[in-house]
């Protein structure tokens, strides 16, 4: 699924990246990320990969039924009576506007490593309809405590497992006590170890997907 880019073609992504209006000072992009995902041809570090994953990849990853799957992920969130959410990987923006749309007076948050993906959620998403971050899920820039849900959506069953666990613990930490953070992930994706214990478990789409919860330990 991952196939190195050239150091030339690496080079002319970040150009570009540090260009996007959506960029931020500072931000690193690991190693790992610098390929081209999914045979996309830059990744996620170009417009044209970008529009790629909307149009064609985010459909194959959901089984072409993302409406089923937001459903499924907004009825947990409501159980829990979540109010401040985060999504980790937040992409083009369609779970956030599934979590907005669902649950308005929520503040929705999300963070993602390409500024070009963060451009699409900005076009697609009303107006304050949810906070944009251009960064890392393995160094969220948020105090401990900050939400009480973190939203993940084929995103930690794609990391190296180095940088699965780095996220899973940074998760927990941004989580308040009694927080739950939700994946939805492809049956076959290992669910790498994390301080966090199993809430929800449920199959969907036949099994393909599952929706996952883990819940931090009251204080």
């Amino acid at each position: 699924m991952l196939k190195t880019l050239s150091p030339e073609r690496v080079d002319a992504c970040l150009a570009e990246a540090a260009g996007s209006p959506m960029a931020a000072d500072g931000v690193e992009y690991p190693t790992w990320y610098l390929h081209r995902w999914h045979f996309l041809p830059e990744g996620y570090l170009s417009r044209r990969s970008s529009a790629m994953y909307d149009a064609v990849v985010r459909r194959v990853y959901n089984v072409a039924s993302e409406a089923r799957l937001h459903a499924a992920l907004v009825a947990a969130l409501m159980r829990q009576g979540a109010e401040d959410i985060l999504e980790l990987g937040s992409g083009p923006g369609n779970g956030l506007l599934a979590m907005h749309t669902a649950l308005p007076s929520t503040k929705v948050t999300g963070i993602d490593l390409s500024p070009f993906l963060l451009e699409m959620a900005h076009d697609r998403l009303p107006e304050r309809a949810a906070e944009l971050v251009h960064g890392d899920a393995t160094r969220l820039p948020w105090s401990d405590g900050a939400f009480d849900a973190v939203v993940s959506q084929h995103v930690l069953g794609h990391l190296p497992p180095a940088a699965a666990l780095t996220a899973w613990n940074e998760a927990s930490r941004v989580l308040r006590p009694g927080g739950r953070l939700y994946l939805l992930e492809h049956a076959w994706h290992k669910r790498r170890p994390g301080p966090l214990r199993p809430a929800l478990k449920q199959p969907l789409l036949a099994g393909l997907i599952r929706l996952e919860a883990f819940e931090k330990a009251e204080a």
